[in-house]
């Protein structure tokens, strides 16, 4: 019996010294309520925020949804834009950044992107030497329409501060590696996306669909995503 209640005790210190889970379903499955050119700002306002868990930071047209963990290595958030004549969602974001920790173990951060955006007609329509130069053409419009609209909200909180940067390094990495190699971009409209290293979490996959006058992006970063399935075989990647 006394074997038994030390392996047990051994088991619980394992668990109690890993790293706070947050609960993916409930921060993902609110950025999926929202509907662009759909949704309101008041609908947003009912669903967007866990009130047990979170903080909410508004402007006049974004609002934001945001955590962490008590040591603030996990942190995450939601924010969903508005078309200001329109009144209704234009861009929505989410970003989790969960950094798993195991006694006596290698941390193992992992990020997960994902945004989907109204890209304006004049973006669209412009005239792009090749459809990668248009992909690549668009990731750089989602980096830049993140980071102007988290700047109406990141002086509210420098968890959310935090984690947008983090989006917009990681952003960044993607768009360097496309840069370098514009071929790449073909691979970004594949089920298996494109690879690529995030500078802090190393492996990465992205994926972008445009779909009318919308334009979607997901990216995940850290090989933790990776072991157990490939990134073609994660579910919300299928139902991009």
């Amino acid at each position: 019996m006394k074997g038994i209640w030390v392996v047990s005790i051994a088991v619980s210190l394992v668990v109690l010294s890993g790293c706070k889970t947050i609960d993916r379903s409930d921060i993902y499955g609110r950025y999926y309520s929202t509907t662009l050119k759909q949704s309101t700002s008041a609908d947003v306002l009912g669903f967007i925020q866990n009130t047990k868990t979170e903080h909410l930071s508004q402007s006049e047209s974004i609002v934001a949804s945001w955590g962490d963990d008590f040591e603030s290595r996990t942190h995450w958030f939601n924010m969903v834009a508005f078309d200001e004549e329109l009144q209704t969602a234009a861009r929505k974001y989410v970003v989790t950044m969960e950094d798993y920790r195991v006694a006596n173990s290698t941390p193992r951060p992992q990020l997960r992107l994902d945004a989907e955006v109204v890209m304006d007609a004049q973006t669209l329509n412009a005239t792009y030497p090749n459809t990668n130069l248009m992909r690549i053409e668009m990731v750089k419009n989602i980096k830049s329409m993140l980071f102007d609209d988290a700047q109406a909200l990141t002086h509210d909180s420098g968890i959310l501060q935090g984690s947008t940067l983090l989006a917009n390094q990681t952003l960044n990495n993607l768009i360097n590696a496309l840069n370098k190699s514009p071929g790449l971009a073909a691979d970004l409209a594949k089920l298996e996306g494109m690879m690529f290293d995030q500078m802090t979490m190393g492996e990465s996959r992205a994926r972008l669909l445009i779909e009318n006058d919308v334009v979607k992006l997901k990216i995940k970063s850290g090989p933790g995503w990776f072991k157990s399935q490939p990134f073609e075989k994660h579910q919300d990647v299928i139902d991009m």
